[in-house]
């Protein structure tokens, strides 16, 4: 543990004179690519020829000998971060450190296009210093700025490429019968025991709900029915017009027949949407299944999986077109010109 945190903090202090040795670096090109200009030349030599003088005798002259005295540093450290990731065994071959390190190998070569690939070095270590503690970033307005656009670019390719994929599917889908018969074979018949499942107790949840709602009413219904039948009966009517007893008699009849009518169906849907008695409703929705994915029902079948699979796709495509990033800033603008609701 003490080896590594000391080479922890060994490499955090080559990273902090590395980064300092590029920032003076790149000020130094920065400089002597602007004196290099005529104009600046002809005004230091009218305000400041001391100063012209001592530059261009003792850097300007001799700039790429500063240059590859920097570069040499930077080809060292190199070779030495190179050695320690194959001892370290860092990548799968020996070779690929200066393919990672791209930009590191490229901008040693002294060649002005290429001395600007520095500046990727310098960036590459801001994120471990970062890390690190060293620095702290975050709450700037260049990062939050550049953090911002990050996010915004970021999320408008990938919305766009995920929208070219989905539209890919649809397409694949609308000419094709494999991809739905497939859904059919592969997805919706190897779930069928779940599915089974998972309607039978919702058809019970369903019914258990709907029938302690429109109890009250069911018995009125079923009080109804039972009267007009008892009415038509015309043995209950023979005893309904006996004197005296008559009457009664058959209200006592009509209503013990609409207890027990009640509550032979009470007692059977509450049998039905026991979870403990699921049998016979799982069978009913086996059935139906069987009969859904019967050779008979493929085509429309297939019809209705392709249609819900593209319905799907549209709303997964809308949701994805959403863009965050102006729900997120209230001052974005929309497409027609008008400021973006948040």
């Amino acid at each position: 543990m003490a080896d590594r945190s000391t080479r922890e903090t060994l490499g955090l202090i080559v990273d902090v004179v590395m980064m300092v040795l590029i920032v003076v670096n790149l000020a130094l090109i920065i400089v002597d690519w602007g004196f290099a200009s005529p104009f600046v030349q002809a005004q230091m030599q009218s305000h400041t020829p001391a100063l012209y003088s001592w530059y261009d005798q003792t850097i300007h002259q001799h700039f790429i000998v500063y240059d590859l005295a920097f570069v040499t540093v930077f080809v060292v450290e190199i070779l030495i971060r190179w050695g320690l990731a194959i001892y370290r065994q860092r990548y799968h071959r020996w070779f690929f450190y200066p393919f990672v390190h791209w930009y590191d190998v490229l901008g040693c070569i002294p060649v002005g296009s290429l001395r600007s690939l520095r500046l990727l070095r310098l960036i590459a270590m801001v994120p471990k210093l970062q890390r690190t503690g060293l620095v702290d970033l975050r709450d700037t307005y260049l990062y939050k700025t550049f953090e911002k656009y990050r996010d915004i670019v970021l999320e408008e390719i990938s919305d766009r490429v995920t929208v070219r994929i989905i539209e890919g599917l649809q397409n694949e889908i609308r000419t094709s019968q494999k991809v739905t018969t497939r859904i059919g074979k592969e997805v919706i018949a190897p779930q069928r025991e779940a599915l089974i499942e998972a309607v039978t107790h919702r058809l019970q949840e369903a019914t258990a709900v709907a029938y302690e709602s429109q109890q009250d009413d069911f018995h009125e219904y079923l009080d109804g029915v039972i009267e007009n039948a008892v009415t038509r009966n015309r043995e209950i009517s023979t005893i309904a017009s006996l004197p005296g007893v008559g009457r009664p008699v058959a209200e006592l009849l009509e209503s013990a027949i609409s207890d027990i009518v009640f509550n032979v169906v009470d007692q059977m849907v509450r049998d039905v949407c026991s979870l403990d008695n699921d049998q016979a409703v799982a069978e009913v929705t086996s059935v139906s299944a069987d009969a859904l994915m019967s050779p008979k029902y493929d085509r429309r079948l297939n019809q209705l999986a392709r249609s819900m699979v593209l319905q799907s796709l549209d709303v997964i495509k809308d949701h994805v077109q959403i863009r965050r990033w102006k729900e997120q800033d209230p001052l974005a603008v929309s497409s027609d010109g008008a400021p973006a609701t948040p």
